[in-house]
């Protein structure tokens, strides 16, 4: 059984006995406040659809194409140094539940949402009349160098980078009323929360020319970062409405507690061309060399608190237009830009053999995430 299906079973088992806790503090308070005559049983249905328009934090690349060495007087980074994929964008999000008794106090929701991917691209060329350049720390000197693309020295070249993003997640979660007159409406919630986000980054470079010494040569890279994230988390929370005539005001404050599960994909290839003989090929580029190649994974604690305000107009018994605002936290997300190390040894990469020190090295650095935006949907309730 896998790690995720054994976090569910133990969430889902907490979740039900926290529930049981729940209806027994309910019930003792109803015993007090005062005795609530007994309905026939029914069950009822609702239904929410949300559009979606969030942006989410941005993955904080290196610096990845400039016009020489890092530092030096006149260098300009082209792309990196900065964050990718932080614009808003459109997602969606279902929700729908079943109440229990006609009082519409004991309920089970179910919700999904997702967002559009987000990508980022960059597109670079120069005939060798401008320099273009990949800049690294290079570890056997000590300081900042340049990988050439292109240069008055007789060579030109081409580099493409682009990033995707990707973010959705689920839930389940049992609602009980604790509160039926606390201005307002107020239920708690306990259940399980699932969040997937990842990051596909590839970087591609040519460069061909004519070199003393050396002769005709092109020479083609490629570099890849894959991340995910999988969260598995006991949802905790409340929630309350408050109905003014036809108009509903509802608040959610929700924390998420569980496991982050991070994986890293990293591969290179170069492809190598001159001299009159078959190209050769070797399975390392720049920023992914032989010392940090592969798949790499790591389970940490997280946390994915949620906050949500939403103003509903009851248009009819049945439908209800509404509007509001959400703000989802989640940490120790591992991105891209958690991945690349920028120290190098050349000595690491082809056509040579690969030498110590072994730089670039593997890494799997998390940090926080955040996604936020308007919602604007409707529910129905049968």
């Amino acid at each position: 059984m896998g790690w995720d299906a054994r976090m569910l079973r133990i969430f889902l088992a907490t979740a039900l006995l926290a529930c049981c806790g729940l209806e027994a503090t309910a019930a003792a308070a109803d015993l007090t406040v005062k005795a609530k005559p007994k309905a026939p049983a029914t069950t009822s249905y609702w239904v929410e659809a949300d559009y979606l328009y969030w942006t989410v934090k941005g993955d904080k690349l290196p610096a990845l194409v400039s016009t020489g060495i890092l530092g030096a007087p006149g260098t300009v980074v082209l792309f990196g140094d900065s964050t990718v994929n932080d614009r808003w964008h459109s997602g969606g999000r279902v929700r729908a539940g079943a109440w229990f008794d006609p009082q519409r106090s004991w309920g089970v929701e179910a919700s999904f949402f997702g967002l559009q991917d987000a990508s980022a691209d960059f597109n670079a060329s120069s005939n060798g009349s401008t320099v273009l350049a990949r800049p690294f720390f290079n570890v056997l000197i000590g300081a900042q160098d340049e990988f050439l693309l292109a240069s008055p020295r007789g060579f030109g070249g081409q580099i493409a980078i682009g990033e995707t993003s990707r973010l959705w997640g689920a839930g389940l979660v049992l609602r009980k009323e604790v509160c039926a007159d606390c201005a307002g409406r107020i239920s708690a919630l306990v259940g399980y929360r699932f969040l997937r986000a990842s990051d596909d980054l590839s970087i591609s470079t040519n460069e061909q020319g004519n070199v003393p010494g050396i002769g005709l040569f092109a020479e083609a890279v490629t570099d890849q970062f894959g991340t995910a994230n999988n969260f598995s988390g006991l949802d905790l929370g409340l929630t309350g409405e408050t109905r003014l005539g036809a108009w509903t005001f509802e608040w959610l404050g929700k924390l998420a507690v569980g496991a982050n599960y991070s994986t890293a994909q990293v591969n290179g290839t170069t492809i190598l061309s001159g001299g009159g003989g078959p190209p050769m090929i070797f399975a390392a580029g720049v920023l992914a060399a032989p010392s940090n190649s592969g798949n790499f994974n790591a389970t940490r604690f997280a946390v994915a608190p949620e906050l949500a305000i939403k103003a509903g107009y009851q248009v009819t018994p049945q439908l209800r237009l509404h509007a509001g605002y959400d703000f989802l936290f989640w940490s120790n997300v591992v991105r891209p830009g958690g991945v690349i190390d920028t120290a190098i040894n050349p000595n690491q990469l082809p056509p040579s053999p690969p030498v110590a020190p072994n730089r670039p090295a593997p890494r799997l650095d998390g940090a926080d995430f955040w996604a936020h935006g308007i919602e604007v949907g409707a529910d129905f309730s049968f």
